[in-house]
Order: C-alpha cells, then sequence, then structure tokens
C-alpha cells in the first residue's frame, strides 16, 4: 500500500512537469538529445545574448550585426525549446494537450505585452502624439502586428511608433506556436514530420523570399520577407528541425560530443560570413536561411558538447540567467524606454547609460510582476517553470 501511494504521487508530480526527489543538475550538464521536460543548461544565457544584440543595435552602440540576426536567434532557441516540450509530453502521455500548450503559451507571452501597453501606451501618446498609431497597437496586441507593419509600409499608411516596431517578431512566433502542434499531428511518424518541417518550414520560406524578390522591387520585397510569418519562421522550423533528429538519434550526441570545437568555431565562423551583405538577392531573400543553419551550429555546440561545459556554466551565472529568463521583458521594453529617454536628455552615451539601465531595471520589475506571480497558474496546466 505505501509503495501503491509513493507511486501515485510521483506520477502526479511528473504529469505536473516535476521531477521528484532528483538531483539538480550541475550547470555544466548538457542538453541531452532526447526531448524531456526540466531546465536546458546554457539557453538563457543564448536568450541574454539574442536580446542584446537587438538592443545593441537599437541603441546604436554598434551598427555592425542587425538586430534581425537576435531576432533569429530567439527564433531558433523556440523552435528548440517549445518542439522538445511537446515532444516530452507526447511520450509522457501519448499525445499532444493542446488545450493547455495554448494556455500555457499565453500565460506567458500575454500578461508581460499587456503590462508594457497599459503603460507605455499613455506615455508615448502623450510624447509623441503626431506619430501614434492606434491600429498599430490594437494589431500588436493581437499578434498581428507584423501584417500591420507591412501593409503600412506598402500603402504609405502611418506606420506609427518606432517604440513598437518590434512587436512583429511576436507575431511570427505566436502564429509558430499555432501552427507546430497541428504539424505534429498532421505526421505523426519521424519521416513524415522531418519531411513536412523540412519542405514547409524550412525550404518554403526561402522559396517565397526568393518569388519576392523576383517580383517586386528590393526595398518592397525587403519590407515583406523581413516580417511576413511564412518567410521568417523557417529559423523556428530549423530549430524544430534539430530537435527531431536529435530526438529519434538520426543525430548522435556521441558524434556531437566528438566534434564540439569544430561545430562551434565552424558554426561562428559561419555566423560572421552570414552577416556580410554580399549582394542584394542574397540579403533580400537567401541571408535569413544562411543565418538560421549558421546558428544552429553553433547552438547544437554549446547546448550539448562536452568541451563546451566552461560556457554553458557561465552562462548560468545567478545575473546572466536571471536577465536571459527576462530577455522577452528586455525585448519588449527597450525601444519604450528608449523614446522616453530620447525625450529628456540629448543622444549620447550617458543617454545610452540611460536607457540600458533603465531597460534592466524596469524589465526586471516586469518579470516579477508579469511572469513571476503567475507560475504557479502556469504549473496548473503542465509548466515546468521554476
Amino acid at each position: 500500500m505505501i509503495w501503491r501511494m509513493k507511486h501515485l504521487e510521483k506520477d502526479l508530480h511528473e504529469r505536473m512537469g516535476f521531477a521528484l526527489a532528483l538531483p539538480t543538475p550541475s550547470p555544466t550538464s548538457p542538453m541531452s538529445g532526447a526531448a524531456q521536460f526540466g531546465h536546458i543548461n546554457g539557453l538563457d544565457g543564448m536568450r541574454l545574448i539574442a536580446v542584446l544584440i537587438v538592443i545593441i543595435r537599437h541603441f546604436e552602440i554598434l551598427t555592425v550585426v542587425p538586430g534581425g540576426f537576435g531576432v533569429s536567434v530567439f527564433f531558433f532557441i523556440s523552435g528548440i525549446l517549445i518542439t522538445r516540450l511537446l515532444l516530452a509530453e507526447e511520450k509522457r502521455d501519448g499525445r499532444f494537450a493542446f488545450k493547455a500548450f495554448f494556455v500555457r503559451r499565453f500565460l506567458r507571452l500575454l500578461p508581460p505585452l499587456v503590462l508594457m501597453l497599459g503603460v507605455s501606451v499613455p506615455v508615448l501618446w502623450a510624447l509623441f502624439p503626431q506619430d501614434y498609431s492606434m491600429p498599430q497597437v490594437l494589431f500588436s496586441a493581437l499578434y498581428l502586428g507584423n501584417v500591420y507593419h507591412i501593409w503600412a509600409e506598402l500603402e504609405g499608411a502611418q506606420v506609427g511608433l518606432r517604440a513598437y516596431e518590434t512587436l512583429w517578431s511576436l507575431a511570427v512566433e505566436e502564429h509558430f506556436y499555432l501552427l507546430l502542434p497541428l504539424a505534429l499531428v498532421v505526421a505523426p511518424g519521424l519521416r513524415g514530420r522531418l519531411r513536412l518541417v523540412l519542405g514547409l518550414g524550412c525550404v518554403l520560406p526561402l522559396v517565397l523570399r526568393v518569388m519576392i524578390w523576383a517580383r517586386f522591387p528590393p526595398e518592397t520585397a525587403d519590407i515583406i520577407n523581413y516580417r511576413l510569418t511564412f518567410t521568417r519562421i523557417d529559423a523556428l522550423a530549423w530549430g524544430v528541425f534539430v530537435t527531431l533528429i536529435l530526438e529519434h538519434g538520426r543525430l548522435h550526441t556521441a558524434w556531437i560530443a566528438r566534434h564540439g570545437h569544430l561545430l562551434v568555431f565552424s558554426g561562428a565562423t559561419l555566423c560572421l560570413l552570414s552577416l556580410v551583405p554580399y549582394t542584394v538577392a542574397y540579403d533580400v531573400a537567401l541571408k535569413y536561411t544562411a543565418q538560421s543553419i549558421a546558428i544552429g551550429v553553433v547552438c547544437v555546440g554549446v547546448l550539448i558538447a562536452p568541451q563546451y561545459g566552461w560556457l554553458r556554466k557561465g552562462l548560468e551565472w545567478s545575473p546572466i540567467a536571471f536577465f536571459g529568463r527576462a530577455s522577452y521583458e528586455m525585448y519588449l521594453w527597450h525601444l519604450p524606454v528608449l523614446a522616453v529617454v530620447g525625450v529628456t536628455m540629448d543622444s549620447g552615451l550617458v543617454s545610452i547609460a540611460v536607457s540600458l539601465g533603465a531597460t534592466l531595471a524596469i524589465s526586471a520589475l516586469a518579470y516579477w510582476l508579469a511572469t513571476r506571480q503567475i507560475i504557479s497558474l502556469r504549473r496548473r496546466f503542465g509548466s515546468s517553470a521554476t
């Protein structure tokens, strides 16, 4: 009887997404090839790197690295994380719990967005009434900011405040969350899933970008290709593809262990080479695929290769890990903060320092208010957040 009660208690905890009486993994431990619940060492630190790339570009600290590259890093990481959670849930329960999945995603993404808009909209409306656009705010809140931005640019309508331009990527990511579970159900077998993800998720966006580049002037094609869901979703899809081949042993962790240095150094080199604007066609249509593949090579090496335990440990350092978890809030708040600081002081190093410090402080507070306070609610729907 006692054994039976303990067994039921353990099963209950596992179904809630927790491990019972398991030791805390070392911060140097690599990500497993098989999909499972739990923390992935180094992932929060990589999120922080991604958002810092965006912030450094938008604050004009360094203009060589485009902010869009940081967005692609975000996308790839999301593709890995969400796919691992879905596959782990499928192995545990034998199915996908669609309702719980979508509730978890909205509970993570929507409260911080509502908080940011609720605070910033009246402030920015008062400061920049001539640039304010209610449709921009409404479409962004409905995760259609990318569609509105493309339409406004092409039709010559008022785009709106620069402070909300980055919300286009939230729309792409939310559309991905709607499509991925359906894709995994439509093609339940490994071969079918790989073909579907590779064909529709990785290759089709590249084909669409090339077709748009061939059909429209370069400026117009760039506007569409940069923000349209079906031309940017491949960075997420490459993360899905890598997760699938890891889960089913098509990419062995033993092979990654033997070639860890090769993966990291070659991937980093490819990332740098992918940033070079070789031709207009490359810059408008081809670079997103090159960047996604390069990011994937680096991520696999950093997250799995045992040689990089020291790097994962550094990425798990408490301040880095904390702001990595709050990277979504940093992404939401950095441009509204920059806009307000720009009104109160001239641009320069002091303005940049104040903007960066305010972004970190406000993001930390927003993370505590809109994310930490509802973790228990997210856990009711199967979240393993801690």
